[in-house]
């Protein structure tokens, strides 16, 4: 961990104005903020990136597709 990420976790003044940061402050902030890269393959497995989870998520997609253009059928069936 970087000096500066742990003055950012035990920072006295929370409420500083975001104009009085230099720039090293706000690029320590913003590693802070982002994710680990090497965490992010570990974590893929736990949430709804995982390569099953997106074929079934396509599979919903072409499904509710097909639902639409078959309503839009009898719609216009019913109408014509």
């Amino acid at each position: 961990m970087h000096q500066q990420e742990r003055l950012m976790l035990t920072n006295p003044e929370p409420d500083r104005n975001i104009e009085e940061l230099n720039d090293d402050e706000i690029f320590a902030a913003i590693r802070y903020l982002e994710s680990d890269p090497r965490s992010a393959s570990k974590q893929s497995n736990d949430t709804a990136t995982t390569k099953e989870n997106d074929d079934k998520s396509v599979m919903i997609c072409v499904c509710l597709y097909i639902a639409v253009l078959g309503c839009l059928a009898v719609l216009w069936l019913y109408f014509r």
